[in-house]
């Protein structure tokens, strides 16, 4: 008999178990994939975008990051006082001119819809995901992609 059971709690070689059952079916479906993964070449390489005054006071910033053909941003703000002046665009045209020179063919950004939606569509981001209340507070978390740069080579970006 099988016996399943949620819980907030669970040892630790329970958890590491899932995990290598995970590792497991991951390497026997996409273990190619995985392998290009591992390679220096395609690790995960930091991006920073930072936007400052002519007194070197911060104004604004970007994390990011790029891996295979992809350019992952995860935080961008801008101070208040600086809003409304362009230096997000900046930012975000100096973040992807960037990762066109690494070689990345997309974009992927998430954004709660009181943060930014409207800026990413302004600038070209197609919706890819949304989902509705996702703080339990109404809020909805939308998931954008862009495409950075056609190319002839059709070689999936999980096989690069």
């Amino acid at each position: 008999m099988i016996h399943v059971a949620a819980t907030s709690e669970v040892s630790e070689e329970a958890e590491e178990a899932i995990c290598v059952e995970l590792r497991r079916f991951n390497l026997e479906n996409s273990g190619e994939c995985l392998a290009n993964r591992e390679h220096p070449a395609n690790a995960r390489q930091p991006l920073y975008v930072v936007a400052r005054d002519d007194e070197g006071r911060f104004v604004g910033g970007m994390l990011a990051e790029t891996q295979f053909f992809w350019l992952k941003i995860s935080v961008m703000a801008v101070v208040p006082a600086a809003r409304g002046q362009g230096i997000g665009s900046r930012m975000l045209a100096a973040a992807e001119a960037e990762a066109r020179a690494r070689g990345c063919r997309y974009v992927y950004v998430e954004t709660m819809d009181f943060q930014a939606p409207g800026f990413y569509t302004k600038r070209g981001y197609a919706t890819a995901g949304l989902l509705p209340d996702w703080d339990s507070h109404g809020h909805a978390k939308y998931f954008f992609t862009k495409l950075l740069q056609a190319t002839a080579d059709k070689t999936p970006p999980d096989q690069r």
